[in-house]
């Protein structure tokens, strides 16, 4: 029985934590065909904000789920009502640049 739980104890953990998420070169140079200034940081950094501020108000949407232009309506909007809900200046210019770099990017990203 101890063994039992141990087990679907450790299974719950590793159903639970994070997804790590590891960007390719290929997407690095898809970012940089649009957004010159694009890194792997940049990606990473856009993916890290997208998760702790976007789903915070509503539920998550994949990259995939909307294509470029509507991304680039989408995310000023957005960042304008998280900032305006937080009566203050939560997500930066800089964090919206990234966030927007990685749902463009990943939005035409290869199926897996």
């Amino acid at each position: 029985m101890t063994k039992s739980v141990y087990i679907l104890f450790i299974a719950f953990i590793i159903a639970c934590s994070p997804k790590t998420v590891s960007f390719t070169n290929s997407d690095v140079e898809r970012a940089a065909s649009k957004f010159p200034e694009s890194t792997m940081a940049t990606l990473t950094e856009g993916h890290a904000h997208y998760k702790k501020y976007c789903g915070s108000c509503h539920p998550y949407k994949a990259p995939s789920a909307k294509n470029e232009d509507q991304w680039k309506t989408i995310i000023p909007k957005m960042v304008a009502n998280a900032n305006k809900k937080e009566g203050k200046q939560v997500i930066t210019p800089k964090m919206e640049q990234e966030i927007l770099t990685y749902v463009v990017t990943m939005s035409t990203a290869p199926k897996k």
